[in-house]
């Protein structure tokens, strides 16, 4: 027989093979294994909005660490990505919003970055958690092993929540949504740690102890052969858990205090007037359309004119037309604001599409231009941010070149943006520098902390979520917003075409929302509604800024779990190499 592989009939004979061997390879249990991982994976999207269920992440992981205990790593991978596609599907179902097929085509290629999770802990369960006599005698003895020393239990804890990490940290570049510590958005206390390791250290500490749950339930009662009776054995690995939980929440209320107090000190104040027209996506609606937003914005600002405001900021294409363009409605765009912004005496910061005149043809930029009373095809613009991170699909057609005719029809917007080429931050006035994401660039930690590294004292993020009327996208859009404040220490603006149009606090507390201030919907900031109110905003000086552990050194937490992943699986390799080795002398 060989080593790792089920018993055959005759090597186990006939009683054996109809037990519990049979029932494991069998096409019924089989297909319950394959559901339940499923079900388990859609579970954890539960911890998500708009459910909120925190409980989730520490459930949702049991099925896959039992199933892939005495497993391969290839048949770990099929788990895990069938786990990562339950999550994907119902993490990403406001999707269904553009096109229904759209969770569904993107679950298989999302569960790929959960297969290195359930390929790395079935490694780990087999190489790391398994005394190496145990391994040698085969199947049986590896299933019915419950007797783990202690490191090695810690070890495996921590391999599999690294495993996690850097799954999530493989798809940061591509789609960085959803990720397990975005479910703490709630609880100031617990966020605080992503000012030392970023969110992935909040997602490092729910898999650990999901992990040390796992081993509890399995390890707190092991059969002594010799006696015949069942021993209870301390859940070493879950008491460290909840002893780095209850560290956390220590560290956190620390912080927090800290933050709160540094941030009370901030004795600048900026007048924001913040606007909210509440309109529909209005991207293909032509002329008559775009003149509609236009009177909307406009008459929304000119209710608060007499707000003596510092800057007015309208979202992300509030009106769906260049602001410097040639048409007729895009001439009435620009009379407007230069009107506003004189009446005002104050900038507007809005969100456009412009021109990129260094390629050739010129490209389409989605902006955020910070305008005055002056006129715009003359004398440009106070400043420009150019969004420097496009939306796949969205904004531009990876591969494009490569793709077939009818698949770019089926998905095309008819636009490639370009992308910007700076993060340097808009200078408001002496005092304020602000660090502007435009949409779905606020999911992204290296825009604020690369801002922030250039001198940005205050983040500002335009963005319209009207493409989502009906779903729970704008409420998970704000809960990754609000980590670029704590992870930077840096208080944050934020304007929405129709929802969660609201004020940050660098602790990640919300301190103003539109839907508290002019009454809409039950008060709670991402819902929808039209609104214009001006606030007033600390903005700490950029001279006393203190420096968070993370915005100074990145993702360093995230590329030590990368480095203990493939540690664990260059460790399996040498594991085999010499267990070949050792075969083939044998046989010599």
């Amino acid at each position: 027989m060989k080593p790792f592989a089920f018993p055959s009939r005759r090597e186990a004979g006939d009683d054996a093979f109809r037990g519990r061997e049979f029932r494991r390879v069998s096409l019924p249990h089989r297909l319950m294994r394959l559901l339940i991982v499923f079900a388990s994976g859609s579970a954890a999207a539960l911890a998500m909005a708009p459910v909120n269920a925190v409980a989730a992440l520490f459930l949702a992981p049991l099925p896959l660490f039992w199933f892939t205990r005495a497993s391969g790593w290839k048949r770990g991978f099929g788990l895990g990505w069938l786990w990562g596609m339950g999550f994907s599907v119902w993490s990403f179902l406001w999707l269904r919003e553009i096109f229904w097929a759209i969770p569904l085509a993107i679950a298989p290629v999302l569960g790929l970055y959960y297969g290195v999770f359930g390929a790395a802990t079935a490694l780990a369960s087999r190489r790391l958690l398994l005394p190496a006599a145990v391994r040698e005698r085969g199947f049986t003895a590896q299933e019915e092993c419950r007797d783990y020393p202690v490191w090695r239990q810690f070890g495996w804890c921590a391999a599999v929540a690294a495993a996690f990490v850097t799954a999530e940290f493989l798809r940061s570049n591509v789609l960085p949504w959803n990720y397990f510590g975005i479910a703490f958005h709630r609880h100031a206390v617990m966020i605080q740690l992503v000012r030392y390791t970023g969110v992935y250290g909040l997602s490092f500490l729910a898999v650990f102890t999901a992990a040390a749950l796992a081993l509890a339930i399995r390890t707190v009662s092991v059969r002594d052969p010799e006696r015949g009776t069942y021993r209870y054995r301390r859940p070493w690995p879950l008491l460290l858990a909840l002893t780095l939980l209850a560290g956390n929440i220590a560290l956190g209320n620390a912080e927090l205090r800290r933050a709160r107090a540094e941030y009370a000190q901030a004795e600048h104040l900026l007048r924001v007037t913040l606007v909210q027209g509440n309109l529909s996506q209005r991207r293909f609606g032509g002329e008559d359309k775009a003149r509609e937003a236009l009177q909307t914005y406009v008459q929304l600002t000119r209710a608060r004119l007499g707000d003596r405001s510092d800057l007015i900021v309208w979202p992300e294409t509030a009106v769906p037309y260049p602001l410097r363009g040639g048409a007729p409605i895009c001439a009435e765009y620009r009379n407007a604001v230069r009107t506003l912004a004189t009446l005002a005496g104050a900038p507007m910061l809005i969100g456009t599409l412009e021109y990129d005149i260094s390629t050739s043809p010129a490209g389409s930029l989605n902006s955020a231009v910070l305008a005055d009373g002056r006129d715009m095809l003359r004398a440009g613009y106070l400043g420009q941010y150019d969004k420097v991170h496009p939306v796949p699909f969205g904004e531009f057609v990876p591969f494009r070149r490569y793709l077939p005719r009818w698949l770019i029809d089926m998905i095309d917007m008819h636009r490639d943006l370009t992308p910007g080429k700076s993060l340097a931050p808009l200078r408001i006035n002496n005092r304020v520098n602000l660090g502007v994401s435009i949409c779905f660039e606020d999911v992204f930690p290296y825009i604020a902390r690369q801002e922030f590294l250039r001198g940005a004292n205050l983040l500002a993020v335009i963005t319209n979520d009207a493409w989502y009327p009906t779903s729970s996208e704008p409420e998970q859009h704000l809960a990754h917003a609000l980590f670029r404040a704590v992870e930077t220490n840096l208080p944050m603006v934020r304007c929405g075409n129709d929802s969660a149009s609201c004020v940050i606090a660098p602790t990640g507390e919300f301190l103003w929302s539109m839907s508290r201030a002019c009454g809409l919907g039950d008060g709670k900031p991402f819902r929808r509604g039209a609104g214009a109110a001006t606030v007033e905003v600390r903005v700490p000086d950029a001279s006393r800024l203190r420096t968070t552990f993370y915005t100074r050194y990145g993702d360093w937490f995230a590329w030590l779990c990368v480095l203990g992943t493939a540690g664990i699986g260059l460790g399996a390799l040498l594991q085999v190499t010499a267990w070949r080795k050792r075969v083939r002398l044998s046989r010599a």
